[in-house]
């Protein structure tokens, strides 16, 4: 009896020693211009179309302000730049304070620490949230953009539009002797193109895919064979080894584009989208060891609700701007380390909250060299 008593307590201690261990792996899903409205309006669309509503799974984490050093309304590479490097800086700003000194995202530090860093977008891998990961300039100097993707060596993976800019053959969609693609294939990249087409080769690991001209079409918009965000997610979960702890960030940023044009039915479709995205991503990843973020780096449209049957399929909206306004934004989290953030925090929080959450202690400094 003694031996099963001990036996049971040394279980009761193992399970304990498991909750509080911090995450394995770090999911991050954006919303670019995704306000509560927009939140509230993918659940209810969910709902609609007999979907999964998968943010129920998630709690309210903390209200998060978003404002920069020279205004109270936020553009996405300030606030981006906010969320992964840790600091409050100007509009348009990627990778750099408020005095043009670049930073040291998230991302370079957790790679040292033997994560797996991902990042996949359905916009340009020109555009300020992802190029805030790797990038330290201003957000339409994209020649420096390609510049810094071509220098930076800590993604493992990345998927995004924008081949257009890389020096391809608009008809038949293969390199140019000028292609920057060349450049980062020499930094043991294998590289694919649309469809994922390979377009080089490495014995690395790594790969980066560019499977758009510019943006992603919206999800109503695809052309004739052009797979769905959702299914560009899963090809690109597919070649990923799980063996290693991970950080993703996954962007639904085409949210932002249909709200800055109050394409009403564009909006719906990423909405929808995003909520298949959110269900495929909580499903793959066990949140026992996995925490998941979902935030939005600002509001845009400034979305209202309109009176609307609950169940009817043409919920009524409002748009009251065509660019993003100043609002607390959403800032959910579920699974491993759920209950760690601060309840009413700023954009600039996350970055350490994060490293106090996986245990890292930065070293050596922030400012990138």
């Amino acid at each position: 009896m003694k031996i099963k008593k001990h036996v049971a307590i040394l279980l009761i201690l193992i399970s304990a020693i498991i909750l509080i261990a911090h995450p394995k792996n770090v999911v991050i899903i954006m919303g670019d211009g995704m306000g509560y409205n927009h939140l509230l309006l993918s659940e209810f669309l969910a709902e609609i179309n007999d979907l999964e509503i998968a943010t129920n799974k998630f709690q309210v984490a903390s209200l998060v302000r978003n404002e920069t050093v020279d205004n109270i309304v936020t553009d996405s590479a300030a606030a981006a730049t906010a969320f992964l490097c840790g600091q409050k800086t100007k509009l348009g700003y990627l990778g750099m304070d408020k005095d043009q000194n670049p930073i040291n995202s998230i991302a370079t530090i957790l790679k040292k620490e033997g994560y797996k860093i991902g990042l996949i977008t359905n916009t340009k891998f020109s555009d300020a949230t992802p190029a805030a990961m790797y990038a330290h300039t201003f957000r339409d100097d994209k020649n420096k953009i390609i510049e810094d993707l071509i220098d930076s060596d800590f993604l493992d993976f990345f998927v995004a539009g924008g081949l257009e800019d890389l020096g391809v053959n608009p008809f038949t969609l293969k390199p140019t002797s000028k292609s920057p693609l060349k450049k980062i294939n020499e930094k043991g990249y294998k590289i694919y193109g649309i469809n994922y087409e390979p377009l080089f080769d490495s014995s690395d690991d790594k790969f980066m895919a560019f499977v758009s001209l510019g943006h992603k079409s919206f999800e109503n918009q695809l052309n004739a064979g052009e797979p769905t965000y959702l299914e560009i997610i899963e090809k690109t979960i597919s070649k990923i080894n799980f063996n290693d702890p991970l950080f993703l960030f996954v962007e639904c940023g085409r949210i932002d584009h249909a709200s800055h044009i109050n394409d009403e039915k564009a909006l719906k479709a990423e909405l929808v989208m995003f909520q298949k995205i959110v269900d495929y991503l909580t499903n793959v990843f066990s949140p026992e060891d996995t925490l998941f973020i979902i935030f939005a780096d600002h509001e845009t449209g400034g979305l209202s609700l309109l009176s609307s049957p609950t169940k009817s399929d043409d919920i009524s909206i409002k748009w009251n701007a065509t660019d993003h306004t100043a609002t607390y934004i959403p800032f959910l989290t579920y699974g491993n380390s759920k209950d760690i953030f601060p309840k009413h925090m700023h954009h600039e929080d996350v970055k350490n909250t994060l490293l106090k959450i996986l245990e890292i202690e930065i070293s050596e400094g922030v400012y990138a060299r």
